[in-house]
């Protein structure tokens, strides 16, 4: 009761009921044919001289009445709890959603109340049902004047009431408004203050312009002159500049301090090959790390390096996507960067980090300086690692890397925050925008279990998606297997020279047998690639084919986990026989057990069919 009705809704309900009692009074009064009152009483007179007609009064009137009356307080009742329901669910009271729900009440009553009061008009003689609406309106009007009269007499009253009481008292009904309107203004005032203080702070702290004591403007920024009269020390600006740059970006400033001091040394790569690069990388994490891989899985992860700068890493917990991601870095000499995704990510802020008004410095993450100090080691690959990418969602916090990494290399560019004129930020953060590394991939590890959030096609069409869902088994490396050295100009390079080589490249004829298989898929599954797709392939295809592989391995891969994985969690009665005819379809266009992924990945979703 407390939440939908106040006492000032009570005091409205009491206010209507006062009137209904003062409309049920005035028919009463005015019956000419059996009055309650006798004939010359005043409200009968107060009729007359209003020019309203008397009437004669009937049992069927009285119930329209009391219909009339009994319905307004239930209108005036439910009126206000939907009013005050509108208030609770914090909704606009007066939007079309609220009117219609007001207005349906008003013509429910409104119905009911002449509904149930005119079924009562027997017999049905329209002289009769005239005369009582008649009457019925000559009693609302005659009884709103006689509400007005004693609403006016109880004010008058209550008025002579409560100030002969209180005569000897101060009249403080002006004075604590005129004394609540100069605290609310000297309130309002020091709220001003405190944010002029505020900004001015945070003015002083970029180098903007701020106010000294006499009430002159100094200008900070590079300048460091004041902006009326005496110019600052020599050497202060300067120096004053260069600190306010160090406390908003401490980080930032210290990784351009340390690469100041040292530059990026010349770069020696091995002669190495991508099919050695594979069969290499694969026996040193078996030698060295006991991590058995297939190598088509390498292949995989090699190539689709050179197709997407976002690789998914995805399996059951414990079968090595972290480690093959950490351990490559390991042997081509790198530092592989590791970022845990937490389930609280919402936004990028939790990469990247924001500006804290109240510390006035920018909370960097160990994930932006990483970026930042990639910007000057562009000879180096850059591997960042996403951790059990999917516990919270991809697309909430990583949303700005999904669509920049579209565009081309030189329009990688984030902005990090608006930068107050003048200010002076750190080298490689021109304009608050950090430049995203050509040199850098990013490789998010996902496990498939329950406490973890479905990634969508959005994120998979954009990546290459690598399953670990097969078992490894050991083999045994005789040979002494030691690590390389790899810059980003060799890998890159060896990828170009891949794409550029025509036995490697996709033929007309390879391109319309695939078609044919994604032709089929569209007409029975409603399953397509796109251009990105498409693209992804002809880009992976030769230097998968140069990783030692065949192009029919490389198809098998990117049908399996392009086209068929998006038909996980689909159970229509026409995709069994679908997948069958599929199956036959494969061996007809390339031959028996050539798209071995695929066929894995058709009878898993058999056997759940």
């Amino acid at each position: 009761m407390k939440t939908h009705f106040t006492r000032k809704n009570f005091i409205a309900i009491g206010i209507v009921y006062f009137y209904c009692v003062m409309v049920l009074i005035a028919g009463l009064a005015i019956d000419a044919r059996e009055p309650l009152f006798v004939s010359t009483n005043p409200i009968a007179s107060l009729g007359n001289f209003l020019g309203l007609v008397e009437f004669n009064g009937s049992a069927q009137f009285y119930i329209l009445l009391i219909c009339f009356l009994i319905y307004v307080l239930i209108f005036t009742v439910a009126f206000i709890y939907e009013y005050r329901l509108a208030e609770y669910y914090d909704e606009s009271k007066f939007s079309k959603k609220w009117i219609i729900v007001y207005s349906l009440t008003f013509l429910i009553c409104l119905v009911l109340c002449f509904g149930i009061g005119l079924c009562a008009q027997y017999p049905y003689e329209l002289d009769l049902i005239g005369n009582n609406l008649l009457a019925l309106g000559v009693s609302i009007l005659l009884g709103l004047f006689l509400f007005l009269i004693l609403a006016s007499f109880v004010f008058g009253i209550t008025l002579l009431v409560v100030n002969f009481k209180n005569i000897d008292k101060p009249f403080r009904f002006f004075g604590s408004r005129v004394k609540e309107l100069e605290s609310q203004e000297k309130k309002e005032v020091e709220e001003e203050d405190k944010l002029l203080a505020e900004q001015g702070e945070l003015a002083h702290s970029f180098g903007e312009m701020n106010v000294d004591a006499s009430g002159n403007y100094v200008g900070g920024g590079s300048a460091g002159a004041s902006y009326a009269g005496a110019p600052a020390q020599a050497g202060e600006s300067e120096n004053k500049v260069l600190k306010d740059k160090e406390i908003v970006f401490p980080g930032l400033c210290s990784i351009d301090v340390a690469n100041e001091a040292n530059r990026e040394e010349d770069f020696y790569d091995d002669d190495v090959k991508l099919d050695e690069l594979c069969e290499n990388f694969r026996k040193y994490l078996a030698k060295s790390e006991k991590l058995y891989f297939d190598i088509h899985t390498i292949r995989a992860f090699v190539s689709g390096l050179a197709a997407s700068r976002l690789i998914i890493l995805e399996g059951l917990s414990g079968t090595g996507k972290s480690s093959l991601a950490r351990y490559f870095s390991d042997y081509i000499s790198e530092d592989s960067f590791f970022e845990p995704v937490q389930a609280t990510w919402r936004d990028r802020t939790s990469l990247l980090g924001f500006y804290n008004d109240f510390s006035k410095t920018y909370n960097e993450t160990e994930f932006l300086k990483r970026l930042y100090d990639a910007t000057y080691k562009t000879h180096h690959m850059n591997v960042m690692v996403l951790d059990e990418v999917n516990i919270s969602r991809v697309e909430y916090y990583f949303a700005d890397f999904l669509s920049i990494l579209e565009y081309p290399v030189d329009k990688w560019a984030l902005k990090i925050m608006q930068l107050p004129y003048d200010f002076d930020p750190p080298l490689h953060l021109e304009n608050g925008i950090l430049k995203i590394p050509a040199n850098t991939w990013f490789i998010a590890t996902a496990n498939k279990d329950d406490s973890t959030f479905t990634i969508t096609d959005k994120v998979y069409d954009r990546a290459i998606t690598i399953s670990f869902d097969d078992q490894n088994i050991p083999f045994e490396v005789n040979e002494e297997i030691n690590k390389i050295t790899l810059s980003y100009d060799k890998l890159t390079s060896l990828f170009n020279e891949a794409s550029n080589d025509k036995r490697y490249k996709l033929s007309e004829e390879d391109l319309t047998k695939f078609r044919s298989l994604i032709n089929y898929t569209y007409q029975n599954f409603d399953i397509t690639i796109g251009n990105r797709i498409m693209h992804q392939l002809e880009i992976l295809v030769p230097v998968y084919v140069a990783c030692g592989g065949t192009k029919e391995e490389a198809l098998d891969f990117m049908f399996s986990r392009k086209v068929l994985s998006k038909l996980s969690g689909r159970f229509e009665d026409y995709l069994k026989d679908g997948l069958l005819n599929l199956k036959t379809l494969i061996n007809k266009t390339y031959g028996e057990n050539k798209f071995t992924h695929s066929f894995i990945e058709i009878n898993r979703l058999l056997r759940k069919l």
